[in-house]
């Protein structure tokens, strides 16, 4: 009796491993473009008065009932319409966002949020987000968040991430204050948050829905800093500079001075003698010339 009832139980155990380990079917178009809206905080039965296209209430009561809906031009607008890629709602790829990369492009980056001002229905702000880790990986991220509609009362957005971001590099460190200048100059409050570095991986590559909250989904976890004070203070543009890369301080001084004679440092902020500051940072760095 009791070998049998041990039997009995192996076997169980033995079916409930197989149900599991059994895959999820995989996520079809139909849920993949609800899932998308739900993300951003419109629920599946506002979806129609978002987007248009011909979608009706009826279409989305059920997956099965949206499929015949779902034309190549309405899987257009919806993508289009979040920033996201289209070759995630096709199911074709695990990456949701479009990801941007600014490193060493700083007037690109002008050309990028002036484009977002010319066809902003709302607000533009964003976060940079900055860690430190012991592996040679992105330790910075700008994700920015533009409000582009309404459903009743509640405000909608889109997101842009701005990755490959290495904050302890003296090179990327002043790229990264120039695109923030740039952003402050253009009226765009970009705060900043310190995260450890599970946060930057999380998201860095696109392939994760921000966390929706009743007013959006811009993160902000992690403890409060000032990235503006890249482009102001000498003392806060050289802090946590890698200690192992020689000259950090010089090279990342005289590279804030020549992106700020490019006018990529302005920040349009009530600071002066912001340039005479770092210049005297710089000739604290440089060695003294011996006497003859």
């Amino acid at each position: 009796m009791v070998l049998g009832e041990i039997n009995a139980a192996v076997s169980l155990i033995e079916r409930l491993s197989r149900w599991l380990s059994r895959k999820a079917p995989p996520e079809t178009v139909a849920g993949r473009f609800v899932r998308l809206f739900e993300a951003h905080g419109v629920h599946r039965n506002q979806i129609s008065r978002l987007i248009g296209n011909g979608l009706t209430l009826a279409h989305l009561q059920s997956d099965q009932a949206l499929i015949p809906a779902l034309s190549d031009e309405l899987l257009d607008s919806a993508a289009s319409l979040f920033a996201i890629r289209r070759e995630w709602l096709d199911g074709a790829s695990d990456q949701i966002y479009p990801l941007h990369d600014f490193y060493k492009q700083p007037e690109a980056f002008v050309e990028f949020i002036q484009g977002l001002r010319g066809q902003e229905t709302g607000n533009l702000r964003g976060v940079v987000f900055s860690s430190s880790s012991k592996r040679h990986e992105e330790t910075a991220l700008v994700v920015l968040e533009e409000e582009m509609g309404a459903v009743g009362n509640q405000a909608i957005h889109r997101y842009y991430f701005c990755h490959n971001w290495f904050f302890n590099y003296w090179k990327s460190r002043a790229y990264l204050a120039a695109c923030v200048a740039s952003a402050w100059k253009r009226d765009i409050n970009l705060m900043g948050r310190e995260v450890p570095i599970a946060f930057i991986r999380k998201y860095s590559n696109g392939t994760r829905f921000l966390e929706y909250r009743l007013d959006g989904a811009l993160p902000n976890d992690g403890m409060p800093w000032y990235p503006e004070d890249m482009a102001l203070k000498p003392a806060h543009f050289l802090k946590g500079f890698d200690a192992h890369e020689e000259d950090a301080d010089r090279l990342g001084l005289s590279l804030w001075l020549d992106l700020e004679s490019r006018g990529l440092m302005d920040t349009e902020l009530p600071y002066t003698a912001v340039r005479e500051a770092f210049e005297a940072a710089l000739r604290r760095t440089s060695p003294a010339t011996p006497s003859p």
